[in-house]
């Protein structure tokens, strides 16, 4: 078997360099003077604090300064500058979809909020298409990604890496003393022409204490590089959009005794946008009519209410716990009104309604206890999640005559359902110890998870007339473990390695879904056979902190079997065929990261002065046909020349993104795919204290007005295809916000 780097020994070496050159330059005799990046502290990689420097897996945060001082708006700003992480979904009327970590994106990325997973990600016909951005940025203190599986900690829906989210405490704006605090905040986005107002107000009284979080934006659709304006499949700018995103943040503590607390949360969010799809309408130039109008009226809504509970117990056995009791509801509606003239000159009014729900109800616990045998020293993790979701869509819909309201009818017996209402009932219990036995520490885990889904024949179900009428349900049970090492070479240099199992429960969608368009040529099936994807990690690394700067390099290799993956295969009566997802006998990944940075007030420039980079490649690869995968992106990489003034009063950073053409493509599924050119933008950023309490940031985007595409956005795209340059990201545009701390 071929290394998996033996075909580029290039990469290594342009990873290696500048870590090598770092390591030459130093003083070695010298200790860490200044922060480094691996001094940040993560919650979510290990479910405890500890340093990023200390974890056996690469760990990115991103804080509440950051999110300010790049004008960070949603998910797809929060990784702009996170190579090997990515977000698409422009040029598409339903927004932005979800995060791409290390090639594996979609459902298989944890997503949660405060220790709660965001919905999944659901799509089925034309106008249903939901996705997982479920989420305002502006009350995140902190966002936490972790890089490649982590079901031995977090489950099925951790195979592709974890992305947290934890939202603001009292805590964050009231120091010892303080009785009340506000932050208010209001900012300006030229990508989309948005406005953000938000107001975040904190109190304690004895040992009570309460966060209130008020937030509004409202923008349109987010900027094309195109100028080809006009109807039909040849615009190239964004169809016209307004959308109203309003989120409220509620949280009642009470610390009732030293180390134990109560906090009740509520969470609601709304995302309400309406859109003329002029780019759905039928090219003026046709010589049949067809949809002479079209509008969109979509809704995003989430609601949160959790109770948290943190005991100090200190006992032989355990040392803290702390346990949650969550229930969320989310709905996502799209409706789509259209004008269609037939071939006679009759006008009708079409009108689709596509609904999904899913409603949550989580209990977890977790424990702790730190302990010592003989020499080495322990802190031992353990705990249970458990977890339902009751799931469920619908499709409802009618056609008038504009002349004489006379219905027309319709293929399908509306209302319809996709797929019988699953309930899935999962629970799990992990355990994790940490061992340090002098410079080594030993990070061993284990989880169990067991998952069942029973479908629910609805009427509107049996109305779809599915092939399958009586579904039966599916359990199953996985263990997934877990080794990670770190080694300290000297007190400046680190080795790390971690082998990790993972999993993912085949979703109910896959299964049962089914949905037919006959008129269009294809349809969908769903498959009841599917078994659970399966993952073995490997990953290693070496990190270094200096004087002078710091480091990281790392290798990664995965390996999916039973890859769940959708096909096209011949259908009679559909000249396109039919969609179904399968199991893939295996699919690999393997790849390289590298960051770091370096401080050049070392070097005479002044004080505050650094230097950063940060690049990540990978390969996938099906290894049943030998073809790429697609969902992997190009090589990208990120150079920075930052000065932040070390009293805090103001600071700037000019960014350089680069990302290699795309070369490798599968394109047995989407003849002459369409392959994205490289490209490279410039972006700057500033940021000023104008006050004790007044602060500003700012940012010029895109400085060279350069025309590009992300990868993400283009899949199932041909070369030929008239209007891509819909999918273009945004030309040059600024952002700014202001904030005051009172």
């Amino acid at each position: 078997m071929t290394p998996p780097f033996a075909r580029r020994p290039w990469l290594a070496l342009l990873l290696l360099s500048p870590s090598l050159a770092l390591a030459a330059d130093i003083d070695k005799d010298s200790e860490t003077a200044t922060a480094t990046q691996f001094d940040t502290v993560t919650v979510t990689a290990t479910r405890s604090d500890s340093r990023i420097g200390d974890v056996p897996a690469t760990v990115s945060v991103i804080d509440e300064r950051e999110i300010d001082q790049n004008n960070v708006n949603n998910i797809q700003d929060l990784v702009r500058y996170q190579p090997g992480v990515s977000v698409s979904g422009t040029g598409s009327r339903f927004g932005l979809s979800g995060f791409n970590i290390r090639g594996i994106d979609g459902n298989r990325v944890l997503t949660q909020v405060d220790g709660v997973s965001v919905p999944q990600g659901y799509s089925f016909s034309p106008f249903q298409d939901v996705r997982r951005d479920y989420i305002d940025l502006d009350t995140i203190k902190q966002a936490e990604i972790i890089r490649g599986p982590a079901s031995s900690l977090y489950g099925s829906d951790a195979i592709g890496g974890v992305v947290s989210f934890l939202t603001k405490d009292a805590a964050d704006y009231l120091d010892d003393g303080d009785d009340a605090a506000a932050r208010l905040k209001t900012g300006y986005d030229g990508s989309d022409d948005s406005w953000l107002t938000s107001g975040t107000f904190a109190g304690r009284q004895d040992n009570l204490d309460a966060l209130l979080h008020i937030g509004q934006v409202q923008g349109h659709a987010t900027d094309t590089d195109s100028n080809t304006g006009g109807t039909g499949k040849y615009r190239g700018e964004a169809d016209p959009l307004d959308y109203d995103t309003q989120n409220m943040l509620a949280k009642l503590g009470w610390d009732y005794s030293p180390g134990n607390r109560l906090q009740l949360s509520y969470e609601y969010y709304r995302d309400h946008a309406d859109g003329n799809q002029l780019s759905g309408l039928t090219d003026p130039t046709a010589i049949f009519p067809g949809i002479v109008d079209a509008r969109s009226k979509d809704k995003i809504e989430r609601d949160r209410i959790s109770l948290d509970h943190w005991l100090s117990l200190e006992q032989a056995w355990v040392d803290n716990l702390h346990w949650q009791l969550t229930h969320q509801d989310s709905d996502n509606r799209q409706e789509t009104d259209q004008i269609r003239e037939t071939l006679a000159g009759i006008e009708r009014y079409r009108y689709r309604d596509s609904q999904y729900n899913e409603k949550l109800w989580n209990l977890s616990a977790q424990l702790d206890k730190a302990f010592n045998v003989a020499d080495t020293g322990h802190l031992l993790i353990w705990g249970f999640d458990a977890k339902r979701i009751e799931s469920s869509n619908k499709r409802d819909g009618y056609e008038v005559r504009l002349d004489t309201g006379a219905a027309v009818p319709s293929p399908e017996a509306f209302p319809v359902s996709d797929y019988p209402d699953p309930t899935t009932d999962t629970y799990g219990l992990f355990v994790q110890d940490s061992i340090e036995i002098g410079r080594l520490t030993l990070s061993p885990g284990l989880r169990y998870d067991h998952y069942k889904q029973d479908p629910d024949v609805t009427v509107n179900y049996l109305n779809g007339n599915p092939l399958v009428t009586d579904p039966s349900g599916a359990s199953d049970h996985h263990l997934s473990p877990k080794l990670g090492a770190n080694y300290e070479l000297s007190n400046t240099e680190s080795i790390y390695g971690q082998y990790a199992a993972g999993f993912r429960a085949p979703s109910p969608v896959y299964m049962f879904g089914e949905f037919s368009n006959p008129a269009l040529g294809y349809r969908q099936i769903g498959n009841p056979d599917l078994d659970p994807e399966t993952s073995n990690s490997f990953e290693a690394g070496l990190r270094g902190e200096h004087q002078i700067g710091s480091y990281g390099v790392a290798l990664f290799y995965n390996r999916y079997d039973d890859f769940i993956e959708q096909v096209i295969t011949p259908a009679p009566g559909y000249y396109i065929g039919q969609f179904q997802w399968i199991n893939v006998d295996r699919a690999t990944i393997r790849g390289a990261e590298a960051n770091g940075e370096l401080f050049l007030d070392e070097f005479g420039l002044p004080s505050g002065t650094s230097a950063r980079a940060s690049i990540a490649y990978a390969r996938g690869k099906n290894e049943e046909n030998g073809q790429p995968l697609n969902s992997v992106d190009p090589l990208k990489s990120v150079l920075g020349l930052v000065y932040d003034a070390p009293s805090g009063q103001y600071g700037g950073a000019l960014n350089w993104t680069l990302v290699q053409a795309k070369h490798r493509v599968d394109d047995t599924q989407t003849a002459d795919q369409y392959a994205t050119p490289g490209y490279g933008i410039l972006d700057l950023n500033g940021w000023v204290q104008l006050t004790e309490e007044v602060s500003l940031n700012a940012g010029l985007y895109n400085l060279t007005d350069k025309q590009y595409w992300q990868w993400g956005d283009v899949q199932g795209l041909t070369s030929s295809n008239v209007n891509l340059e819909r999918y273009t990201q945004p030309g040059r545009y600024a952002a700014v916000n202001l904030i005051w701390e009172i």
